[in-house]
């Protein structure tokens, strides 16, 4: 019988349960990184949805009802934030729009629980977009008796649920006034 080769059984049965160990850490990390980028694609496909409709409603004086309900996952309204942001700087605004301006408006999304989460979309809205606050200004049609309130989107974070934006600029009105309704669920 051949002593060594039992000495060195032990030794390989360790190295081949430490080299299994970092497969397994390996694999678990591409796995987490994989469900991270499935989460923020979630929410990068529904602010595309928001952000068309928004410059929809604006542009063409219209309305739109629009689902926001990313994947909870990534978008706890606790740690995620969804903000639209009127810009000053036009380098900023060239750098994310691709076009030279001196305001423009940038919707942004970002995680504070996920590494590099920030994503950013430029709407292509009029500087001078007016979204009004008050029920009373959005004219006569009165959404609460539905559940809805009205909501600013550039002083207030956009939560998970319905929202319906109306462009209420009457005809030949030179700037868009906009109101943005709001229900959970």
């Amino acid at each position: 019988m051949d002593f060594r080769a039992q000495a060195a059984a032990p030794f390989e049965l360790f190295v081949a349960v430490i080299i299994m160990g970092f497969v397994i850490i390996i694999g678990y990390s591409v796995l987490a990184g994989v469900n991270t980028e499935v989460c923020l694609n979630s929410v990068d496909k529904e602010m595309t949805a928001l952000k068309l409709g928004i410059e929809d409603t604006v542009n063409r004086k219209s309305s739109s009802n629009i689902f926001f309900h990313p994947d909870s996952k990534c978008f706890s309204s606790v740690e995620a934030s969804l903000k639209i942001v009127l810009e000053s700087n036009n380098k900023v605004c060239a750098a994310r729009c691709g076009y030279p301006s001196d305001e423009c408006y940038i919707m942004t999304f970002s995680n504070e629980k996920i590494a590099q989460s920030l994503r950013q979309k430029c709407l292509d809205l009029p500087p001078y977009t007016n979204f009004l606050v008050e029920g009373t200004q959005c004219g006569s049609e009165d959404l609460s008796g539905n559940g809805y309130s009205t909501v600013d989107p550039i002083n207030s974070s956009l939560r998970i649920g319905t929202y319906v934006i109306r462009n209420v600029s009457p005809a030949g009105d030179t700037y868009p006034k906009v109101c943005v309704w709001y229900r959970s669920g």
